[in-house]
């Protein structure tokens, strides 16, 4: 049988924490108002999926801006 230490939880929950923390941060500074709320909505809805599809949205989205750049 698997057991979950109880540090491992706690490294888990500090880790989900941060993230979400993080990418509330970013979104705030990088998206007007109302699709910060949407985002704010999603990313705490769905704590881990939100806010590993924001950082993948963001990531992407300065690739692209960088790329255009070099166009």
């Amino acid at each position: 049988m698997l057991f979950i230490s109880p540090m491992q939880i706690i490294f888990m929950g500090t880790l989900l924490v941060v993230m979400i923390i993080t990418t509330l941060v970013l979104a705030s500074k990088n998206e007007s108002t109302f699709k910060f709320l949407i985002w704010a909505a999603i990313i705490l809805g769905l704590p881990f999926i939100g806010s590993v599809s924001y950082l993948i949205k963001h990531y992407m989205s300065i690739n692209t801006k960088t790329n255009n750049a070099f166009s």
